[in-house]
């Protein structure tokens, strides 16, 4: 029978512990790391009588362990007698050294009961070199963290820099390069980093990512015979498409028909074949928009059926045509006929669109803006600009006026959308229609202000309500009309291609889509087309502060207006590039009145840029931009005028 004693050395769990009491067949023990616990002979490994006191005991220098496996000659040796074969000893340290050399199970194996013996020769070799491997790919790791931290990586690390990007584009929130290198997994860090280390140029821009969005087109394979289905042959018309240059999805156009004194609003025809349930209505559902960002699109439908119902894309295209009568006491637009079409459509610019033959159009419409502004609608004229960036990452930024063209279009569309949507509700019609609350009188501006100033065209703004889609019609408060639907852009948005499919339904007699199915559907598409729109104003954002950044140089300047200050912030709004800069700012500034802006440090990564603010000849003081937040302006429908366009 074993006699034991208080300090014997033992182990608990793999943990040494030793004796601190015995109290008949219970050993009271002192474990590594702390504590104490009240356990059996059974729930120990004795590896020394002791005494001992403290834990872990100290482990000793190892001998040489090939000499030690040549002595042993294969031969089971006591515990005791392998530990005074180790260190001509048997102490408490050279029992917890020989029993660590037995754990690694590297050159000896066995138990501290049975005995220990040694392991086959070729084994050991074997263990031996899957160590070094895992040595020299610590070291090689090691190498790699350091070349990271010094920003000096090899061509061989750019294998391994894809856990980076993944934190850079928030599709994982760990990296352990990072966590190693000793800098913080955040997605703006890590695209910091990327840039640090000549992973990535501006060209990667990871914002789509980070918000799950697609950046291929859907691939369903095309179709190229149209249904047979009777249309109206109105080729005789002068038809034309009016959209901004380089637009690539035309699909929308207009005429004027003199004899009968009609505007036709002509529209792409896409539920052609996209029809509720197939997989292009399906996967245009999913997306809900189009994606425009500066560096190209993303389509909502397949691009081929851009080609096939692109307005003027060919000598002459299917559409869905809407005859709109327009009163000129009244200014309200009707409905008068609906139908499908073939027309021939000629493309402008709005630059070009000003030579058309369009002045009894222009009268017309002038009137029923005339009336949506007696009903209240908001004509909110800020500045705004187009952002591009090419294959070679050089981004231009184009500013884009309201110009008599636009207007002319975009009342044209509304006026569609209004006639459609009375038109529906009069033929009781489940449509998608949008619906905007009046705007918060506390953020109005006061009637007497200067009607065309910027801070009050800004107040306007940020008054409007978000606008809602649904199947419930009301008043689009912000557009003046009631109700409202939107039909004119079933190319890239999936609400009016929605109203297509109802409209054609109705058109040939079809069971019409219930209410519910359209909510559903819309619900779906509202949301995923919500991610977009904040997508694209990200994006526009970074490739500002991009092309920013290529003027620091050069001293880059610009007059900027104030237009809000609700606290200690100042929001001003660079013109020239339909840029907001929001700060805060102590200097002495006047709504309304221009300072100018020197950039001194621009920062694509935070989306952030520090400014030089000069008020009047010579007082200057700095700002540096706040953190973005949401913005009114990703809702479509706070604007009152280029909702359609």
């Amino acid at each position: 029978m074993t006699i034991y004693r208080t300090g014997t050395l033992a182990l608990y769990h793999s943990r040494t512990a030793y004796i601190r009491n015995i109290n008949g067949d219970k050993f009271e023990i002192a474990i590594e790391g702390g504590g104490s616990k009240n356990v059996r002979e059974k729930d120990l490994v004795f590896l020394h009588s002791g005494p001992v006191n403290s834990l872990p005991p100290q482990k000793l220098p190892d001998p040489d362990l090939a000499d030690a496996v040549a002595l042993m000659e294969g031969e089971t040796l006591s515990f005791s007698d392998f530990m005074e074969l180790l260190y001509g000893k048997t102490t408490p340290d050279a029992a917890y050294s020989a029993y660590l050399l037995l754990a690694a199970d590297l050159y000896f194996k066995g138990s501290v009961a049975g005995g220990v013996t040694t392991n086959d020769p070729a084994e050991i070799e074997k263990k031996l070199a899957a160590i070094r491997e895992k040595e020299e790919a610590k070291a090689k790791y090691d190498a790699r963290v350091e070349r990271i931290r010094s920003r000096a990586i090899l061509e061989d690390d750019l294998p391994y820099m894809g856990e980076i990007a993944l934190v850079a584009r928030k599709i994982n929130s760990a990296s352990r390069l990072m966590k190693d290198a000793g800098i913080e997994a955040t997605p703006e860090k890590a695209h910091r980093l990327l840039l640090d280390l000549g992973v990535w140029t501006w060209l990667d821009n990871p914002i789509p990512a980070r918000f799950g969005v697609e950046l291929s087109d859907p691939d369903i394979p095309e179709m190229s015979t149209l249904p047979e289905e009777e249309r109206v042959d109105l080729t005789n018309l002068a038809a034309y498409a009016i959209d901004d240059d380089g637009s690539n999805d035309p699909d929308d156009a207009i005429s004027y028909d003199v004899e009968n004194g009609l505007l036709w609003v002509h529209v792409a025809d896409p539920a052609a074949f996209a029809e509720p349930g197939s997989a292009i209505d399906m996967e245009a559902c999913r997306r809900g928009a189009n994606l425009y960002l500066p560096e190209g699109v993303t389509h909502m439908l397949p691009p081929w059926m851009t080609d096939v119902f692109g307005l003027g894309l060919k000598e002459t295209s299917p559409a869905l045509s809407f005859a709109l009568r327009i009163d000129p006491q009244s200014g309200e637009a009707e409905l008068e006929k609906v139908c499908l079409s073939i027309v021939n459509v000629e493309r402008h610019t709005y630059d070009t669109a000003a030579t058309l033959p369009l002045g009894e159009v222009r009268n017309l419409l002038e009137r029923f803006r005339q009336k949506r502004a007696e009903n209240g609608a908001l004509f909110i004229d800020l500045p705004e600009a187009k952002v591009r960036v090419d294959a070679a990452g050089t981004v231009t930024i184009r500013r884009i006026g309201l110009t008599p063209e636009r207007e002319l279009v975009a009342n044209a569309m509304l006026a569609a959308g209004s006639a459609v949507a009375k038109w529906a509700v009069a033929n009781n019609i489940p449509m998608p229609f949008v619906v905007q609350d009046p705007p918060d009188p506390a953020l109005m501006p006061p009637p007497d202000a200067d009607l065309d100033s910027v801070p009050r065209m800004y107040a306007m703004r940020k008054a409007c309500q978000t606008g809602i889609t649904g199947t419930v019609p009301g008043c689009h408060a912000g557009l003046g009309l009631d109700p409202y639907v939107r039909v004119t852009s079933p190319l890239r948005r999936y609400c009016d291609l929605l109203a297509h499919q109802q409209i054609r339904r109705f058109l040939a007699g079809d069971e019409l889509l219930e209410s519910s199915e359209m909510e559903d559907a819309l619900a779906r598409s509202e949301a995923s087309s919500g991610v977009l729109r904040r997508v694209e104003r990200l994006c526009n954002e970074y490739w500002t502060l991009v092309w920013l950044l290529q003027q620091e140089r050069d001293e880059w300047h610009t007059e900027a207006i104030p237009v809000y200050h609700p606290d200690d912030r100042w929001f001003f709004l660079l013109p020239e590039l339909a840029y907001e800069y929001k700060c805060r700012f102590g200097g002495r500034v006047r709504m309304g009145e221009p300072v100018t802006m020197y950039l001194q440090k621009a920062d694509p990564v935070m989306l952030m840029s520090r400014m030089r603010i000069r008020i009047g000849t010579d007082e200057f003081a700095e700002a540096e931009s706040l953190e973005d937040d949401q913005k009114n302006e990703d809702n479509n429908e706070n604007t009152g005028t280029g909702e359609e366009k």
